[in-house]
């Protein structure tokens, strides 16, 4: 696959990001001893360990009124530490109370074992706050309504993070539940609001006049009048990236690989590098049951190849963000960090995706969502912690990620 990923035809390049020799970073060693390298990474380190009393008044104040907080991974550092620490905080709490109540206590008193002190409270059941990505930020507003009775919920993210969640909360059941957001002020997306303009819906009546069945299978992070008004004009299903080559892998299949056209917005990155994945799976001699084992059941060599074919991408969409992995990113990345895991979010560039990939075809890297990109520093992380056990001759190593997406992301890996 390695060959055949090099092959595969690139996506636009993105414009060069400001010359980078090397990246910041944080060495995470015994004990959970931080060592930043770089004013950047110093700075975000500094947030780490916010003041216990800030811990404790927001945790006593979110159960006194019973709210609950949902956060994105690319919130602000110096936020993500303080949320970070109150989630921590109320487990701990959690877990001393489930022990005094099996020894036959009724809960927690005042003291050191509650936040503030004062009168017996219970401590709700379920995180009042949660960092995750867009998707599960609405799983986890509902988790907090059924489990943790929340009688409001703060939605810290832009415009369209908001809207999902009140959205699924409303779905589920709890659309009596007030979602607030961090404030009136409009709170942008670059890549949300490319789908907002003419341009987009001139793409989508395009696609609709023709004679062939299309589906438009629209990124999540948009806002619920794109998908609304996108639905109007052509059937419309959401994805995420966590999702969106299972959507796209069983739409082709329920409605037929040559003549489904799959209409995939707005990130054009996204889309352009679903297309050079499956280029590399064609390519690479990937044979039928590797296909039907590791993509789809129902797919093979022919359906692919028709899937790669039928797949129409908007060409005017992306997020600044990712746009900033440039060409002196992707140096960087090949003469520096040879020896590194590379990630890479389905949003950036063609030519970060491509190290990405090529990598994960060895395990040695991973192409996906936020949670795919966590999850897979977590395994590495325990399978080495595995090789190295008490008396293990394994010599020592030290594992180095180059994280492809939002910075904000270093505190939930780190922690």
């Amino acid at each position: 696959l390695s060959s055949a990923a090099a092959e595969a035809k690139a996506p636009p390049a993105a414009p060069p990001a400001q010359q980078v020799n090397s990246f910041p970073s944080i060495v995470i060693g015994p004990n959970h001893a931080l060592s930043p390298q770089g004013s950047f990474a110093e700075a975000q380190a500094a947030f780490l360990e916010p003041p216990q009393d800030v811990v404790e008044s927001l945790l006593d104040q979110l159960i006194d009124r019973k709210v609950g907080v949902v956060a994105h991974y690319y919130m602000d550092v110096e936020l993500q530490g303080v949320l970070h620490a109150v989630k921590r905080r109320q487990m701990e709490l959690l877990h001393r109370q489930q022990l005094e109540e099996e020894d036959g206590g009724a809960g927690l008193d005042g003291g050191a074992s509650s936040p503030s002190g004062g009168t017996a409270r219970k401590i709700p059941p379920y995180p009042l706050v949660t960092i995750c990505d867009s998707l599960k930020m609405g799983d986890d507003a509902v988790e907090m309504c059924a489990r943790s009775n929340v009688s409001s919920v703060i939605c810290l993210g832009v415009d369209f993070m908001s809207e999902s969640v009140s959205a699924i909360m409303s779905k589920n059941g709890y659309g009596h539940v007030p979602v607030y957001r961090a404030t009136a002020k409009h709170i942008g997306c670059s890549l949300a609001e490319s789908a907002e303009g003419d341009n987009y819906k001139a793409w989508l009546n395009k696609n609709a006049e023709g004679e062939r069945k299309s589906l438009h299978v629209v990124y999540i992070n948009t806002s619920l009048e794109t998908k609304a008004i996108s639905n109007s004009i052509i059937p419309t299903i959401t994805c995420t990236s966590s999702n969106v080559l299972s959507t796209i892998l069983q739409a082709s299949h329920q409605i037929g690989p040559k003549e489904l056209q799959i209409c995939y917005g707005p990130d054009t990155y996204m889309g352009d590098n679903l297309v050079s994945l499956l280029d590399a799976v064609i390519s690479s001699g990937w044979s039928d049951e590797r296909i039907k084992a590791d993509l789809h059941p129902s797919h093979d060599r022919s359906t692919i190849q028709s899937l790669r074919d039928n797949i129409n991408v908007y060409p005017s969409g992306n997020c600044v963000v990712h746009h900033m992995f440039g060409q002196s990113v992707v140096d960087t990345v090949n003469n520096d960090y040879k020896d590194a895991y590379v990630t890479a979010h389905l949003e950036v560039p063609g030519e970060m995706f491509q190290i990405a990939l090529k990598k994960s075809l060895d395990d040695e890297g991973v192409v996906g969502s936020t949670s795919n990109i966590l999850n897979f520093i977590e395994r590495k992380v325990e399978a080495a912690a595995g090789e190295i056990g008490v008396g293990s001759s394994q010599e020592k190593r030290r594992l180095q990620f180059i994280l492809g997406t939002e910075a904000g992301m270093v505190t939930s890996i780190v922690r």
